[in-house]
């Protein structure tokens, strides 16, 4: 029996074959994935003509940002940092010039600025950044919240979008946090700040019962005794004793309402 030659597929007709099957499973994949595969295949493009647009904040298929400790009375700078880095020693060989634009979404009575709309980044340095002000016009309600959409695109020598949302949410009002850390350093600092200009009673002295309100001029007119029944805001810091221990000979620690250790 005499066996029949095999036919064999052309180069030219085996690399349709597989784009036509490419092009259908980005048809039948959600368009998040498709998206995915384009801009992979488009970054080996940039890279290949060394070309590098990176930002901290901001990302080719959209990052987050949230802020949970705004108080909701003064304003919110949010810095975006620009660059066109590979890594270390790879950076790209000609200046990028790109645009900026944001949008504001919020029921708040807010006002949200930006430092500028176009930015550069030069061979020299190889960084650039622009800001966005998120200024409360009024002192803004506990839960109030405020999102920034971002997006920034390279005009030149290539074109590439970036674009991300920062949302802020007033937590205790006029109270907001920040927790200072670096790598390898052996303690971190927790600061809170306080704009809170009234008190509240904590423990019913006088004419005063629990819970009522005192502005600043009532509460400097009380004794020192009075005033140690009064208390501005109330915070409770929770953390684990295994990864933090905490300095006891501060005036944060010695002051405390209750102290509880392990």
């Amino acid at each position: 029996m005499t066996k029949k030659p095999r036919k064999r597929i052309s180069r030219f007709k085996l690399i349709i074959i597989v784009s036509s099957l490419v092009i259908v499973l980005l048809f039948l994949f959600k368009p998040s994935f498709a998206r995915y595969i384009y801009n992979g295949l488009k970054n080996y493009y940039y890279e290949s003509q060394n070309f590098y647009f990176n930002s901290d904040k901001l990302s080719e298929n959209g990052s987050h940002l949230q802020l949970d400790n705004w108080d909701g009375v003064n304003n919110q700078p949010l810095e975006f940092h620009m660059n066109s880095y590979k890594n270390n020693s790879i950076t790209s060989p000609s200046n990028i010039t790109y645009t900026i634009t944001k949008r504001c979404i919020t029921t708040a009575n807010v006002t949200c600025t930006l430092s500028k709309n176009e930015g550069l980044i030069s061979t020299s340095t190889h960084e650039d950044y622009f800001t966005i002000d998120v200024i409360p016009n009024e002192a803004l309600a506990q839960g109030a919240s405020v999102t920034v959409e971002v997006e920034v695109e390279s005009t030149a020598p290539y074109k590439k979008k970036l674009y991300g949302t920062a949302t802020l949410n007033v937590g205790v009002p006029g109270i907001s946090y920040e927790i200072s850390d670096k790598a390898n350093q052996p303690y971190l600092d927790f600061k809170i700040t306080n704009t809170l200009n009234y008190y509240r009673v904590g423990i019913p002295f006088g004419n005063y019962t629990f819970g009522q309100t005192l502005d600043e001029t009532t509460y400097n007119s009380l004794s020192a005794s009075e005033k140690e029944k009064c208390t501005s805001a109330i915070i409770r810091l929770t953390f684990n004793p295994n990864i933090i221990l905490v300095d006891i000979t501060s005036d944060f620690y010695e002051n405390a309402y209750s102290n509880t250790t392990q």
